[in-house]
């Protein structure tokens, strides 16, 4: 099977099973967005949503967050992992987002990517959920099951990846597809053996184990 077919079928398949999706994080405001995705790195989105109102509670405005206390910050974000550099970035990026860019964010991928704490997947992350730009940001689940249907080798780098996966798509919105793909990593095609391959029906996987 082509490559080509294979994100065909994936994205049809993926559109019956989560038909709509909605954004994973939460925050009212565009730098407070940027926020929960700097700070769902490595972490899961549920843990990150239940910071967030209490971060933005005590620090509501991005003044307030420059100037806020790293270990206070730290001790709020503490459960969602890489506490301290996470919370030097938060500081960072707000002093950053108010001398140089008068509080608003920029809008180009490659201008997020030189803030503190924004790499290419949160830049991808944060344009297409509040921008309406067509990316499919890659994170272990889309690298996972990219690699085990074959579309991509196993060992890509991430921008391959999404370039491979953006360039295949044929459909509307690629935010969509990118949260059907991390909703089929954490159901079915789990990591090692937790993985449920009696529920997924593609015949063509290279770590199938049925």
């Amino acid at each position: 099977m082509k490559r080509q077919e294979k994100i065909d079928e994936l994205r049809e398949y993926l559109s019956s099973l989560y038909p709509t999706t909605k954004v994973f994080l939460e925050g009212k405001e565009d730098y407070q967005f940027l926020i929960a995705v700097i700070l769902s790195a490595q972490s899961q989105d549920k843990n990150v949503n239940k910071v967030t109102p209490i971060l933005f509670n005590k620090y509501p405005s991005l003044e307030a967050l420059a100037k806020a206390d790293l270990n206070d910050v730290v001790s709020i974000i503490r459960i969602v992992g890489l506490g301290n550099s996470k919370a030097k970035n938060i500081i960072a990026l707000s002093q950053v987002l108010i001398d140089k860019y008068q509080g608003l964010i920029p809008s180009s991928r490659e201008e997020l990517e030189t803030l503190p704490g924004v790499g290419h997947k949160t830049a991808g992350v944060f344009l297409a959920e509040r921008r309406g730009e067509e990316f499919i940001p890659v994170d272990t689940h889309i690298m996972r099951i990219s690699s085990r249907l074959g579309i991509t080798k196993k060992n890509e780098s991430p921008d391959k990846v999404e370039e491979v996966l953006e360039n295949g798509f044929k459909g509307e919105s690629m935010i969509n597809f990118h949260r059907q793909m991390i909703f089929f990593g954490r159901n079915i095609c789990l990591a090692s053996t937790k993985r449920k391959c009696e529920e997924c029906p593609f015949s063509f996987c290279k770590d199938r184990k049925i």
